[in-house]
């Protein structure tokens, strides 16, 4: 296919004529065609993502602000290209649309000082001679235009977000620069225009195109003349019915808390909004890949905000590849991580991370907005960038540098290194890392399903439980993973050996009826709080819950209030509470579901209010179903525990997991101190590589990065669980370069990190 010439028919189609409206004929939304299907602009042909794009080192330069914005003079592609280039990076992502094109745009508003330029590419030529990737960034769910700009441009007039009065309504401060107006992006005006763009990107000579922040809803809910009559035509509703929820609760666009809406939110209209947005970002961005995909190029689309319950399920399916935010505490980094990964596996995709920071107001820095404005510029690398580079890594992302723009610009120290490492360790382990897999003693299962609180107005702690559960599971060195709902298959469940549901208040029957398949046949299930209590649409069961018969537990319905000096009063000794025996009192959780056990189901610990001496009710129920069994906590030991480390939690949860999982032996093993990590994965090829990060040291906040200073730690003993049949050739540390002696010893293979500092790879070969 001809790059040069790709759709330019199509691209001259929509342009500005004078002062009039863009030309926003009603477009056809169509469904993902079969991939022999033509159209009158272009052959969809069959497009398979290029095997490097699963390992790539990017680099990203941000468009929002110097040296492309508010001026971009100053603009020189070979020195961004050649700073991407001392990283070590193999890809580059710019940005040729922001609050202006980079480009001759016929339909998107040119930066007035482009004078004729072509950023695009000028960039791409910049690349080339390096061998680097270079790919686009387009804005879809995240764009604003300068304030007053549209009305000074009635051209663009449509693209305004309008409110129940018909007016231009909806701003906000975007990286400090100034105030930006609010896009209806769900209006046909934008949504043609932004096919077109689309299109004028894949004329250039570039790799792929990448869209920010598909289902995030970051503009608001638009009355205009196109969305009141598409809204019409798709849920039978007058959008007027959301006028008032407008006016009072979004009055400057969005956002809005979901989860706390009031009981006087009339919520049909609002679901109905959501499936229309949904329905709509799903015919984008399948339209989207036809263009990308027939002109031989890859698409990549933001996937930060879509495991929320209002966005599209199962929108990681549609790209080849997708990107998530930075994740300020590292446990948090690795539940992230592991579930983009999980989700992007099965279909070969690439799944990225942020190493770096964007800036803005993460991290407990000063707010974005007068008096301070923190910027992407001056935040220089440290210490932290190679412990999120080493993370994201271990968890199976390929790590994204955010932001070049101060290397651009060489500001401050200079602190290139930690970024450079990372992408040279990359680099060397590509053999043994690259579509790798978790070795899990046990897997995390958030449920979408459980997201979907919101539409009874209700709330869903499951990820954060989830979270807590991970960092219990890393402190006391098990393997685990963490899959979706979205992604739990028979033939996944038939691979597992423990499953924790930690408070998955949402499932749906099909869910409860694999999982209960599963038990049954000699599965490990444990389950917290409220797992179970809600179906898949957010309403609460009366059936004594999706897993009643499989826990051996029936809920008698929502948590019960808190009480202070709650604990759990174990009423005999049981392999699944560990060392605790009857009598013994356990740090608890005094929020708790009433339940009742039944079935053959065994209360072994109860909730007692050391107080007032009141048995609340069941804690801790163990249950066997067919060649299965199970653990029922009605609390949550997992909710807390990333605030207090209590040692005794900690204790009994690993205790739980390893009854569950028959006294199997764990995969690996750790000597260190506590912040020492392990994530063991396996390779193509069978060998093993245990990524241990020293999450140890001191940092100047009460959570966050804001600098941290990591301490090196000594003689950290290394144990990995030899497959049956296997022998061992040798162990290495992939970081240091250096091997290591070994020894066997009770079925493990057995080194020694001499000294540990943020990160080791131990690479153990198998004969």
């Amino acid at each position: 296919m001809d790059r040069r010439n790709f759709l330019r028919k199509s691209s001259a189609s929509v342009a500005l004529i004078g002062g009039q409206d863009l030309i926003t004929s009603a477009i056809e939304l169509r469904r993902d065609p079969p991939q022999t299907e033509k159209t009158d602009t272009y052959e969809v042909r069959a497009y398979e993502a290029p095997s490097w794009l699963r390992y790539t080192r990017t680099v990203c330069f941000d468009g929002y602000g110097p040296p492309v914005y508010p001026h971009m003079k100053g603009f020189d592609a070979k020195r961004l290209v050649q700073a991407a280039s001392e990283l070590g990076g193999n890809m580059l992502r710019s940005q040729p649309i922001g609050y202006w094109a980079y480009y001759p745009s016929k339909v998107f508003p040119v930066h007035p000082e482009l004078d004729g330029r072509d950023l695009i590419d000028e960039v791409t030529q910049a690349c080339r001679p390096l061998g680097i990737h270079h790919y686009c960034y387009c804005p879809y769910g995240h764009l604003w235009l300068e304030v007053n700009w549209v009305k000074q441009h009635p051209q663009y007039a449509r693209w305004a977000l309008r409110g129940p009065d018909g007016k231009i309504y909806g701003s906000r401060w975007h990286v400090g620069w100034a105030l930006q107006q609010k896009i209806c992006t769900t209006g046909d005006a934008y949504r043609e225009a932004i096919r077109v763009v689309v299109r004028e990107l894949c004329e250039h000579d570039i790799a792929g195109v990448y869209f920010d922040h598909p289902s995030t809803l970051m503009t608001g809910i638009c009355f205009c003349e196109s969305c009141r009559k598409n809204f019409q035509k798709f849920s039978g509703m007058d959008l007027e019915r959301l006028s008032g929820f407008v006016k009072k609760y979004t009055p400057n666009g969005w956002p809005v808390d979901w989860t706390r809406l009031p009981a006087s939110v009339d919520m049909e209209p609002l679901i109905a909004w959501f499936r229309w947005v949904n329905e709509l970002t799903n015919e984008d961005l399948l339209d989207f890949r036809k263009i990308i995909h027939g002109s031989g190029r890859f698409m990549l689309c933001h996937n930060g905000n879509t495991w929320t319950g209002t966005s599209l399920v199962r929108q990681y399916r549609i790209p080849d590849g997708f990107m998530d935010e930075a994740i300020p505490e590292i446990y948090q980094r690795v539940v992230r991580g592991l579930l983009n990964a999980s989700m992007a596996r099965s279909y070969k995709k690439l799944t990225q991370i942020y190493m770096g920071s964007y800036a803005l107001t993460w991290f407990g820095e000063p707010p974005n907005e007068k008096p301070w404005v923190i910027n992407e510029t001056n935040l220089e690398d440290g210490d932290e960038v190679r412990m999120e580079g080493f993370t994201n890594l271990a968890c199976g992302n390929a790590p994204i540098y955010a932001v070049a723009n101060r290397l651009y610009y060489g500001v401050g120290s200079g602190s290139a290194e930690p970024a450079k490492e990372v992408f040279e360790v990359m680099k060397r382990v590509e053999g043994i890392h690259k579509d790798s897999v978790p070795v899990a003693y046990v897997s995390i299962v958030p449920t979408w399903e459980s997201l979907q609180r919101w539409r009874e107005r209700g709330w869903s702690w499951n990820m954060m439980m989830s979270q807590g559960l991970v960092l219990a599971m890393l402190e006391a060195r098990i393997a685990f993973d963490v899959n979706p709902s979205t992604e739990m298959s028979e033939e996944w469940l038939a691979g597992q050996r423990v499953i924790a549901l930690c408070g998955a208040s949402g499932l749906s029957d099909e869910e409860a009826r694999k999982l209960g398949e599963w038990v049954k046949g000699g599965g490990g299930l444990l389950a917290t709080y409220d797992t179970g209590l809600y179906d898949g649409e957010g309403r609460m069961r009366q059936d004594g819950g999706a897993l009643r018969e499989v826990l051996g537990v029936e809920m008698k319905g929502e948590a019960l209030g808190s009480q202070p000096e709650c604990y759990y009063r174990v009423r005999r000794g049981h392999e699944a509470l560990g060392r605790y025996g009857a009598g013994a009192l356990v740090q608890g959780d005094s929020r708790m579901i009433p339940v009742e056990a039944e079935g053959g189901a065994e209360v072994i610990a109860e909730c007692w209010n050391l107080g007032t001496g009141e048995v609340r009710g069941p804690a801790v129920i163990v249950h066997e179903y067919g060649k299965g069994k199970t653990v029922y906590v009605s609390g949550s030991l997992e909710a807390y525990y990333p605030v207090s480390r209590v040692v005794s939690v900690g204790e009994v949860l690993r205790s739980m997991i390893e009854y569950l999982g028959g006294g199997e032996p764990q995969p690996f093993k750790l000597e260190a101190p506590r912040g020492v990590y392990g994530v063991l994965r396996r390779a193509v090829n069978g060998d093993l590589a245990l990524w241990v990060l020293a999450n140890v040291g001191f940092k100047d906040a009460a959570s966050g990065r804001m600098r941290e200073e990591f301490v090196p730690v000594g003689e950290v003993e290394v144990r990995i669980r030899v497959p049956e049949g296997r022998g061992v050739k040798g162990m290495e540390l992939m970081r240091a370069g250096q091997r290591v002696p070994h020894r066997l010893e009770a079925g493990y293979a057995v080194a020694t990190i001499p000294r540990l500092h943020i990160a080791e790879i131990v690479h153990l070969k198998l004969e």
